[in-house]
């Protein structure tokens, strides 16, 4: 039995002084009082326990190969932080170029539009602590781990910009695709050519026809780039396999035979259309939101609070509704730059199909206010069974109240994809006033702190040689895995000890 006056410890571990067995049972600790294991508590990061830890980094989140739309988009050098570009949009009229003998033709201007894109800036910083770089982990370098996770991060955040941003919910962003092309084809004869409304229904071939002709139409190339979702593209490939809803053949199945028995099926990579060839390119990054977040985000709004709902008959306001008639359940969340806030349940309200739901919040003014409003809407009171709908900009001003309506132009829970001429020069590319770099920080504390910075903006030259195919409905089982949320939903344990975030 080893005593605490022995002067040595010799059973089992050599030759040890009490010294410096005092300093192991230190080491082993968490430095508070209790259990030196904490249960759990600290996800088994508080103390060393008998392990193996392996010398590799599990990443389960997204990776290089995830990021497609930011590989392929050409990249150009922006020289000023307001890019201004003309655009040829005609070498002249509609008039007839016969004239009689010895005559002057119709005179003829080409048509110059002149437009202009502001640079955004984008950036995420990182921190870690002086005693992190000393310690030994499972990681390796962590200031190297730190400048990769923050670049792939930013990426992330910038894959999905640029078919998302919109700098008319957030002024400090750029305006991705959907959006440009949204504000250019907007109360135009051709708009409901450009966007594609399928109201709920799987993408199929009658589409893909349809957007291929309408991009050739506008002068485009024969090659094209479909982006979509995975589900999109599952529900897809199972009508061009001639796969019904329930998953019965119709006799369109394809098979190939590698040599040892048969294999059912064949990826569908592209679609070759009559008037152009089409390829596919899945992008995790244009899933819907899904449902609301369960807790406020660090840093979000306070949780919004509800003056009322209701559906009202109002026949000029109406006039564009698409609503179906049902119950509908509704819930509010407030957005900053710094993330989202939990939902409020607004209520229920019974609507008439062609009428609208107007809900009614108040506004949050208090520091940090709500830069926008997210609307779920499910079909019953459980948050975690609602979609995302739609999103409003707050009205500012005075007023301490904001009514949000809801005339379905969103399907909840329903998908994007856009059909793209990938054209550099002519339809669309990324100007960079500055490529991905790492910008170091001042040292304030024992921390190391630096910042990864993009400077740029999405420029469309041609919307019209785009096609946004909106409200596509999925089929089947899908995932409804977050983009940018923890698959563990574990606290972190920061760089030395488990510190609540």
């Amino acid at each position: 039995m080893l005593g605490v006056m022995d002067p040595q410890v010799t059973e089992g571990f050599g030759v040890s002084s009490v010294e410096q067995l005092d300093e192991l049972q230190k080491a082993l600790g968490t430095g508070q009082d209790g259990e030196a294991y904490g249960n759990g508590a600290y996800a088994d990061m508080s103390a060393i326990r008998p392990q193996s830890l392996e010398g590799t980094l599990k990443v389960v989140t997204a990776k290089d190969q995830h990021i497609k739309f930011w590989k392929s988009i050409g990249k150009k050098k922006a020289f000023n932080t307001v890019e201004e570009f003309n655009v040829l949009d005609s070498y002249g009229g509609d008039s007839s170029p016969f004239f009689v003998e010895g005559g002057l033709p119709n005179e003829e201007d080409s048509n110059f539009i002149r437009q202009a894109q502001y640079v955004k800036y984008l950036g995420t910083t990182r921190v870690i602590t002086h005693p992190a770089t000393l310690v030994r982990n499972t990681i390796g370098d962590i200031v190297a781990q730190q400048t990769r996770d923050g670049t792939q991060w930013l990426l992330m955040q910038l894959e999905r910009a640029l078919y998302f941003a919109d700098s008319s919910l957030n002024p400090l962003a750029f305006d991705g695709v959907i959006a440009q092309v949204k504000n250019f084809v907007a109360g135009k004869p051709y708009e409901n050519q450009h966007i594609i409304d399928m109201r709920g229904n799987p993408l199929d071939e009658f589409t893909l026809e349809d957007i291929a002709t309408i991009v050739l139409d506008n002068y485009g190339n024969p090659s094209l780039e479909l982006h979509m979702t995975n589900q999109v593209h599952k529900d897809l490939s199972k009508i061009v396999l001639g796969t019904t809803a329930n998953g019965v053949y119709n006799g369109r199945q394809r098979v190939d035979n590698p040599g040892e028995g048969i294999r059912l099926g064949q990826p569908v990579t592209g679609y070759q259309a009559n008037a152009a060839s089409i390829q596919f390119v899945n992008n995790i990054f244009l899933k819907p939101l899904g449902a609301p977040k369960a807790a406020s985000q660090k840093g979000a709004p306070a949780v919004p609070t509800i003056t009322g709902i209701a559906a009202p008959v109002d026949a000029v306001e109406d006039a564009t509704s698409k609503m179906t008639a049902g119950t509908y359940h509704y819930f509010v969340s407030a957005v900053n730059s710094q993330g989202e806030s939990a939902p409020v349940y607004a209520g229920s309200v019974a609507v008439a199909s062609g009428q609208r739901a107007d809900i009614t919040i108040n506004r949050v003014v208090t520091d940090p206010a709500a830069l926008t409003y997210r609307v779920y809407r499910g079909v019953t009171s459980n948050a975690s069974e609602a979609q995302f709908a739609f999103e409003v900009k707050d009205v500012g001003g005075t007023e301490p109240t904001q009514v949000i309506s809801d005339r379905n132009f969103d399907i909840p829970g329903t998908h994007t994809a856009i059909l793209i001429d990938n054209d550099p020069d002519q339809v669309l590319c990324f100007k960079q006033l500055a490529p991905l770099m790492k910008m170091p920080l001042a040292r304030i504390s024992a921390s190391e702190r630096f910042m990864i910075l993009l400077y740029g903006m999405v420029q469309v030259y041609n919307p019209r040689r785009i096609v946004v195919i909106k409200n596509i409905g999925v089929q089947g089982i899908n995932s409804n895995r977050p983009l940018f949320g923890p698959t563990y939903g574990a606290t972190s344990f920061g760089t030395i000890k488990p510190v609540a975030r």
